[in-house]
Protein backbone atom coordinates (compact mmCIF):
# COMPACT_ATOMS: atom_id res chain seq x y z
CA UNK A 1 0.00 0.00 0.00
CA UNK A 2 1.20 3.59 -1.01
CA UNK A 3 1.36 6.71 1.26
CA UNK A 4 0.19 9.82 -0.67
CA UNK A 5 0.16 13.08 0.14
CA UNK A 6 -0.58 15.52 -2.49
CA UNK A 7 -0.14 19.39 -1.94
CA UNK A 8 -0.56 22.40 -3.69
CA UNK A 9 2.04 25.71 -3.12
CA UNK A 10 1.63 29.01 -5.33
CA UNK A 11 4.84 29.88 -6.83
CA UNK A 12 5.92 32.43 -9.13
CA UNK A 13 4.82 32.05 -12.90
CA UNK A 14 8.15 31.11 -15.00
CA UNK A 15 7.83 34.00 -17.54
CA UNK A 16 11.13 31.75 -19.56
CA UNK A 17 8.06 29.44 -20.19
CA UNK A 18 6.78 31.85 -22.86
CA UNK A 19 9.18 31.30 -25.16
CA UNK A 20 7.10 27.67 -25.57
CA UNK A 21 3.74 29.11 -25.76
CA UNK A 22 0.76 31.21 -24.39
CA UNK A 23 -2.08 30.06 -22.26
CA UNK A 24 -5.17 32.42 -23.23
CA UNK A 25 -8.40 32.67 -21.98
CA UNK A 26 -11.27 32.96 -24.70
CA UNK A 27 -14.05 35.21 -22.99
CA UNK A 28 -17.43 35.35 -24.48
CA UNK A 29 -20.38 36.90 -23.14
CA UNK A 30 -23.82 38.98 -24.66
CA UNK A 31 -21.89 42.02 -25.01
CA UNK A 32 -18.54 40.58 -26.50
CA UNK A 33 -15.75 37.96 -27.20
CA UNK A 34 -12.60 38.64 -26.31
CA UNK A 35 -8.99 36.68 -25.19
CA UNK A 36 -6.85 37.27 -22.55
CA UNK A 37 -3.63 36.45 -21.86
CA UNK A 38 -2.37 34.80 -19.00
CA UNK A 39 1.31 35.45 -17.81
CA UNK A 40 1.09 36.33 -13.95
CA UNK A 41 1.01 34.28 -11.06
CA UNK A 42 -2.62 35.04 -10.15
CA UNK A 43 -5.13 36.40 -12.43
CA UNK A 44 -8.78 37.51 -10.68
CA UNK A 45 -11.69 37.34 -12.65
CA UNK A 46 -15.10 39.09 -11.22
CA UNK A 47 -17.28 42.57 -11.38
CA UNK A 48 -14.92 44.70 -9.31
CA UNK A 49 -12.91 46.99 -11.19
CA UNK A 50 -9.23 45.75 -9.20
CA UNK A 51 -10.02 42.31 -10.99
CA UNK A 52 -7.67 41.29 -13.62
CA UNK A 53 -10.58 40.74 -15.77
CA UNK A 54 -13.71 42.46 -15.13
CA UNK A 55 -17.12 41.16 -16.03
CA UNK A 56 -20.04 43.03 -15.70
CA UNK A 57 -23.08 40.82 -15.52
CA UNK A 58 -25.41 40.83 -12.42
CA UNK A 59 -24.68 36.94 -12.17
CA UNK A 60 -20.21 37.72 -11.59
CA UNK A 61 -19.45 38.48 -8.02
CA UNK A 62 -17.43 41.03 -6.98
CA UNK A 63 -14.26 38.33 -6.51
CA UNK A 64 -16.40 35.35 -8.76
CA UNK A 65 -12.91 33.38 -9.46
CA UNK A 66 -9.61 33.04 -9.14
CA UNK A 67 -6.37 31.58 -11.94
CA UNK A 68 -3.72 30.96 -9.82
CA UNK A 69 0.12 28.96 -11.24
CA UNK A 70 0.43 26.32 -8.52
CA UNK A 71 2.92 23.61 -7.96
CA UNK A 72 0.61 20.39 -7.53
CA UNK A 73 3.43 17.73 -5.34
CA UNK A 74 2.35 14.53 -4.90
CA UNK A 75 4.72 12.27 -2.63
CA UNK A 76 4.40 8.33 -2.51
CA UNK A 77 6.46 6.23 -0.04
CA UNK A 78 9.28 5.85 -2.74
CA UNK A 79 9.32 9.49 -4.99
CA UNK A 80 7.58 12.84 -5.59
CA UNK A 81 6.08 13.80 -8.33
CA UNK A 82 6.04 17.74 -9.34
CA UNK A 83 3.71 19.27 -12.02
CA UNK A 84 3.20 23.30 -12.57
CA UNK A 85 0.34 24.60 -14.63
CA UNK A 86 -2.72 26.82 -13.87
CA UNK A 87 -5.98 26.13 -11.72
CA UNK A 88 -9.27 27.66 -10.92
CA UNK A 89 -10.61 28.58 -7.67
CA UNK A 90 -14.21 29.44 -6.97
CA UNK A 91 -13.72 32.98 -5.85
CA UNK A 92 -10.92 33.97 -3.46
CA UNK A 93 -10.81 30.19 -1.97
CA UNK A 94 -12.38 27.56 0.53
CA UNK A 95 -13.54 30.73 2.93
CA UNK A 96 -14.69 33.31 0.10
CA UNK A 97 -16.78 31.40 -2.59
CA UNK A 98 -18.40 33.39 -5.32
CA UNK A 99 -22.28 33.62 -4.91
CA UNK A 100 -23.04 31.36 -8.36
CA UNK A 101 -20.33 29.32 -8.48
CA UNK A 102 -18.45 28.50 -11.76
CA UNK A 103 -18.63 25.12 -13.88
CA UNK A 104 -15.78 23.43 -15.18
CA UNK A 105 -17.43 21.48 -18.25
CA UNK A 106 -20.78 21.34 -17.00
CA UNK A 107 -20.24 20.52 -13.69
CA UNK A 108 -19.98 22.63 -10.75
CA UNK A 109 -16.20 22.39 -8.86
CA UNK A 110 -14.57 25.03 -6.59
CA UNK A 111 -11.75 23.67 -7.83
CA UNK A 112 -9.91 22.19 -10.99
CA UNK A 113 -6.96 21.74 -12.69
CA UNK A 114 -6.72 23.78 -16.15
CA UNK A 115 -6.43 21.63 -19.64
CA UNK A 116 -6.59 23.16 -22.67
CA UNK A 117 -9.86 23.16 -23.83
CA UNK A 118 -11.62 23.56 -20.80
CA UNK A 119 -15.05 25.63 -21.18
CA UNK A 120 -15.86 27.54 -17.72
CA UNK A 121 -19.18 28.91 -17.42
CA UNK A 122 -20.10 31.59 -15.09
CA UNK A 123 -24.32 32.11 -14.66
CA UNK A 124 -25.79 31.08 -17.90
CA UNK A 125 -24.34 34.19 -20.34
CA UNK A 126 -20.52 34.07 -19.58
CA UNK A 127 -18.08 31.35 -21.39
CA UNK A 128 -14.79 31.33 -20.93
CA UNK A 129 -12.14 28.73 -22.57
CA UNK A 130 -9.07 27.96 -21.20
CA UNK A 131 -6.32 27.13 -24.04
CA UNK A 132 -2.28 26.69 -23.99
CA UNK A 133 -1.30 27.55 -27.49
CA UNK A 134 2.32 26.04 -28.64
CA UNK A 135 4.33 28.86 -30.62
CA UNK A 136 4.10 27.87 -34.01
CA UNK A 137 3.78 29.53 -37.31
CA UNK A 138 -0.27 29.01 -37.39
CA UNK A 139 -0.14 30.83 -34.19
CA UNK A 140 2.57 33.03 -34.27
CA UNK A 141 0.07 36.07 -35.69
CA UNK A 142 -2.28 35.56 -32.52
CA UNK A 143 0.07 34.85 -30.04
CA UNK A 144 2.10 37.98 -31.16
CA UNK A 145 -1.53 40.20 -30.54
CA UNK A 146 -2.37 38.72 -27.19
CA UNK A 147 0.71 39.91 -26.00
CA UNK A 148 1.12 43.36 -27.79
CA UNK A 149 -0.76 46.56 -25.80
CA UNK A 150 -3.59 46.42 -26.28
CA UNK A 151 -6.46 49.75 -25.87
CA UNK A 152 -8.66 49.41 -22.89
CA UNK A 153 -11.77 47.28 -23.70
CA UNK A 154 -15.08 48.97 -22.90
CA UNK A 155 -18.53 47.35 -22.41
CA UNK A 156 -21.35 48.90 -24.89
CA UNK A 157 -23.47 48.92 -21.31
CA UNK A 158 -21.04 50.22 -19.36
CA UNK A 159 -17.91 52.17 -18.52
CA UNK A 160 -15.82 49.79 -16.74
CA UNK A 161 -12.90 49.64 -18.35
CA UNK A 162 -11.21 45.71 -18.61
CA UNK A 163 -7.28 46.08 -18.68
CA UNK A 164 -5.54 43.30 -20.74
CA UNK A 165 -8.02 42.20 -23.19
CA UNK A 166 -8.84 42.62 -26.43
CA UNK A 167 -11.57 42.17 -28.96
CA UNK A 168 -10.99 38.95 -31.01
CA UNK A 169 -13.89 40.48 -34.24
CA UNK A 170 -10.15 42.43 -35.62
CA UNK A 171 -8.29 39.71 -35.29
CA UNK A 172 -11.04 37.66 -36.93
CA UNK A 173 -11.65 39.82 -40.09
CA UNK A 174 -8.21 41.17 -40.38
CA UNK A 175 -7.79 38.46 -43.72
CA UNK A 176 -10.71 38.99 -44.92
CA UNK A 177 -10.46 40.26 -48.72
CA UNK A 178 -12.75 43.19 -48.99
Amino acid sequence: MTNKKSKLSLVKFNKAGLSKGRHILIVESFESRRAVALNTTVFSIGRHPNNSLVLTSNMVSRHHATVAWLKYSEKSSNSQRNDYCYWIIDGKGKRKRSRNGISINGEKKSLHRLKSGDLITIGKEIKITYNYLSYTSETRDFIQYCDSEKPQYYSPKDDSSHTDTMVINHIMTADRPD
